[in-house]
């Protein structure tokens, strides 16, 4: 369940800047990650997390992460890398190799 003393907004937003890190961090994805496509990115996956949280699934967490990076980005995603695994009790993003 989540930590102690973490909100529901705060651990989406917390997961959301991890996967985003995660994803711009890949060589091929950096150039379509702008500030401005960044914002927007963690914008969404943020309300998508916050609409499924409390949950202690991680895995489940894991597919809404994909599910907004792909419908968030669309024709610009470069095929950066997915999210394997959230920790829902402190919001660590494991990439998917």
């Amino acid at each position: 369940m989540i930590m102690s003393g973490y909100s529901q907004k705060h651990l989406a937003t917390l997961i959301a800047n991890d996967v985003v890190l995660a994803y711009a961090c890949d060589c091929d994805s950096s150039n379509a990650l702008n500030s401005t496509v960044r914002g927007i990115v963690v914008g969404k996956l943020v309300e998508a997390l916050f609409r499924v949280l409390p949950t202690s699934n991680g895995a489940f967490l894991a597919t809404v992460c994909n599910s907004t990076l792909a419908d968030t980005l669309g024709g610009m995603d470069t095929g950066g890398p997915r999210v394997e695994m959230v920790d829902p009790g402190d919001g660590s993003v494991w990439p998917a190799p």
